[in-house]
């Protein structure tokens, strides 16, 4: 018996050690940044295989069909909120990549007909970012913080990253970005949440 008393703290130390873990390395929720904007861990399933498709959750990449016949694979690859608000809105930003399979490049803005809606019937659209939208330091998430307002080109078999800013109202809530790269005609819409602010 009593050597069992002495086994059992031995035995049960490995377990202990296992089950709480290192906070520093354990942790998926990231901690906030001094610069005011943090990232936003979406509520979103685990990313799928990847198929051709125009509905999904963040980060799913979904295929959007172009206005010249193309097409650019896109993905949210992670976003940001800032932790303040400005006229009763915080600046949501969604880091942005797309990938052009074609063999013709693709000019062109993300965020002409860019959006997030919600369950209400609010719409947000893309805007210019703000002084401080952004974070400072979006390679860190696997951003860029190039504006996707403004046109760019996607040669092909290359990948361009952005980001695209919508300055959203209200709290916690489901919510959907939808992108269109040719005039409206086809959506991308990816589900998630605010999380909470």
């Amino acid at each position: 018996m009593w050597i069992a008393r002495l086994l059992l703290p031995i035995v049960l130390l490995p377990v202990l050690a296992a089950c709480t873990g290192d906070s520093a390395t354990s942790s998926s929720v990231p901690t906030p940044s001094p610069s005011g904007v943090d990232p936003l861990v979406p509520y979103s399933p685990a990313p799928t295989p990847f198929v051709e498709r125009t509905t999904g959750f963040i980060p799913d990449t979904l295929t959007l069909p172009t206005a010249d016949g193309g097409k650019l694979f896109v993905t949210p690859v992670t976003t940001t909120m800032t932790t303040t608000y400005v006229h009763d809105a915080r600046a949501l930003a969604v880091y942005l990549e797309m990938e052009n399979p074609g063999e013709a490049a693709w000019t062109g803005s993300a965020g002409t007909d860019a959006q997030v809606t919600d369950l209400t019937g609010a719409v947000f659209a893309a805007v210019p970012p703000a002084p401080g939208d952004l974070h400072p330091d979006p390679q860190r998430y696997g951003g860029s913080n190039q504006s996707l307002l403004k046109p760019v080109t996607v040669k092909p078999g290359a990948t361009v990253s952005g980001a695209l800013v919508f300055h959203v109202t209200g709290g916690n809530r489901p919510v959907t970005l939808r992108i269109s790269l040719d005039g409206g005609a086809t959506w991308g819409e990816w589900a998630t949440n605010l999380g909470v602010f």
